[in-house]
């Protein structure tokens, strides 16, 4: 379990850091007049800072296909 949540946390920060190549690349994009390159990158950088504040309070158990999401885990309704 520490494990798993060391390993949220540093997904988590890899996507923010992630996400500043995104904003150099906006720049970089206008710099250059590069409109629609720097709109992508835009895009790319809010979607992963977004995703990187928003999803790790939620939490996942896989069942086959059909994910299960919710913000807190009751283990004992869970299949062993």
């Amino acid at each position: 379990v520490v494990i798993g949540r060391t390993f949220v946390k540093l997904l988590r920060w890899g996507l923010r850091f992630h996400s500043v190549f995104h904003v150099l690349e906006f720049v970089s994009a206008l710099i250059e007049t590069a409109y629609v390159t720097a709109g992508l990158a835009f895009f790319a950088g809010a979607i992963e800072v977004l995703a990187s504040f928003l999803l790790p309070h939620e939490h996942v158990h896989f069942k086959g296909l059909i994910p299960t999401v919710h913000e807190e885990c009751d283990d004992s309704d869970q299949d062993p």
